[in-house]
């Protein structure tokens, strides 16, 4: 199941509402970043292949106060993401089984027609409260969710997925001597057998099993061929995983009909080129992005990968000096906060995963938005937590500081004197870590509720 939802830590909990009730017969396909809170780069023939590989399509389009409200399919002026709605628009392409729940304030029509395999159903919640009321939740929607999948239980069998490695290129005589050479040679480093659609040659019957067969397409529509602008259609209405280019050489090109006018869509993926030599490097990653598929989740493992969007847009970094026997502060502090589905940097742990440690922290500090410091008697002794300290006071209008001494230290660090450093006395290395976490929590917390994530 191909869950399309809201990233923002605002709308977890209805992201759980309905997973919840999807969980005991679903596993769930999302598109992962490498790297918690990390954007996945946005590459449309990664989403189209994601879309290729599910059985079922869920999605819940919640309501988005933004000036850039995009248009629906009547012109209506919508509030919600652009790209959730786009993945719908690609679920209803292909005519996936699809359950979309949608929030009344995004002004989202359903199709006029519904079919058994589709459900479109609104919902009403707060602002503050960002969970379907129950009442709503138990007479109108859940039973909408519980009939669609009955419908998909007596319909719908899981099916094997077999990628065939073959990859389509479309792309005009006039450029395939630099171009389509190019993208051979990329195709066949990418693991792709590669067959070129060539209507000069090929019959209809022929192009369209090479399309049947094909893994990915890659399109060029710098030239103008109607033959070619056909067969891109055919692969269009079939959701083939497509790379979309074209060519800037001899100024702007107007993209036909089919690529214009999506929310959030393709005209945010265009490869423009300019230069054969160039092709390459432009679409290595687009390529590369076919075999980066995140494994689908069970139960407890997606409720865990909903609840880690609470808070991944925070980067916790632990400062400290502690070795030895005191290392068990901040391993109990670590496990914490990994419990409460925050990820913090420390760098024993970047240090000893064999991470170029250097580097690795001079990036966590540059994303760094809540910095904790353990101040024992030897911190200031510590050139790297010394340098830690200085690079996070340059940002001191963007990060929350959390200083707290221990093993003993009194004082407070004569950078951090103008704010509170508490004191953590207790023998107990738990006690005061879940001290240092409740305070990181409630930071956290804080920092959400007065975000405009809306």
């Amino acid at each position: 199941m191909y869950f399309s939802h809201s990233w923002h830590s605002r709308d977890v909990e209805l992201n759980l509402q309905v997973w919840e009730e999807l969980a005991t017969d679903c596993t769930l396909l999302v598109d992962r970043p490498d790297e918690p809170g990390a954007d996945p780069p946005y590459y449309i023939n990664r989403i189209e292949e994601l879309l290729r590989r599910t059985d079922l399509f869920v999605s819940v389009l919640t309501y988005r106060d933004q000036p850039e409200a995009v248009a629906g399919a009547d012109g209506t002026r919508l509030h919600c993401s652009p790209y959730s709605l786009f993945e719908i628009r690609l679920a209803e392409r292909v005519d996936i089984p699809r359950l979309v729940v949608y929030e009344r304030g995004t002004r989202f029509r359903p199709p006029e027609t519904i079919r058994p395999w589709e459900v479109y159903v609104e919902f009403f919640c707060g602002s503050k409260e960002r969970r379907i009321e129950s009442q709503q939740w138990t007479t109108v929607i859940q039973s909408k969710i519980r009939q669609w999948k009955a419908w998909a239980v007596n319909h719908r069998r899981p099916v094997s997925y077999e990628r065939s490695r073959r990859a389509v290129i479309l792309v005009g005589e006039s450029l395939y001597k630099g171009a389509g050479e190019a993208l051979e040679s990329g195709l066949r480093a990418g693991g792709y057998r590669t067959d070129r659609c060539d209507p000069e040659r090929q019959g209809s019957g022929k192009v369209f099993r090479l399309l049947r067969e094909a893994e990915l397409v890659v399109a060029e529509f710098g030239t103008s061929d109607s033959r070619l602008e056909q067969i891109y259609g055919a692969a269009h209405g079939l959701g083939l995983p497509t790379i979309r280019m074209v060519s800037a050489a001899s100024g702007p090109i107007e993209l036909p009909w089919i690529l214009k006018g999506g929310p959030g869509g393709f005209e945010n993926d265009i490869v423009m080129w300019s230069k054969p030599e160039d092709v390459l490097a432009l679409v290595d990653p687009r390529i590369a992005a076919m075999d980066r598929i995140s494994e689908a989740l069970s139960d407890g493992d997606g409720f865990d990968y909903l609840q880690s969007k609470r808070y991944a847009k925070f980067f916790v970094f632990l400062s400290h000096t502690l070795k030895g026997a005191d290392r068990a502060l901040v391993e109990q502090i670590y496990r914490l906060l990994k419990e409460r589905y925050v990820i913090p940097f420390e760098y024993h742990q970047a240090n000893t995963a064999g991470m170029d440690w250097r580097a690795a922290l001079d990036e966590s500090l540059k994303k760094t938005t809540h910095f904790v410091t353990l101040l024992d008697p030897m911190y200031e002794q510590s050139e790297t937590c010394e340098y830690e300290l200085r690079e996070i006071l340059k940002r001191r209008n963007e990060v929350a500081i959390l200083p707290f001494m221990i093993n003993g230290r009194d004082r407070p660090n004569p950078d951090l004197k103008n704010m509170h450093n508490e004191l953590l006395s207790n023998p107990n290395p738990s006690a005061n870590a879940k001290s240092v976490v409740q305070q990181v929590m409630q930071e956290l917390d804080r920092a959400l509720s007065g975000s405009s994530q809306i």
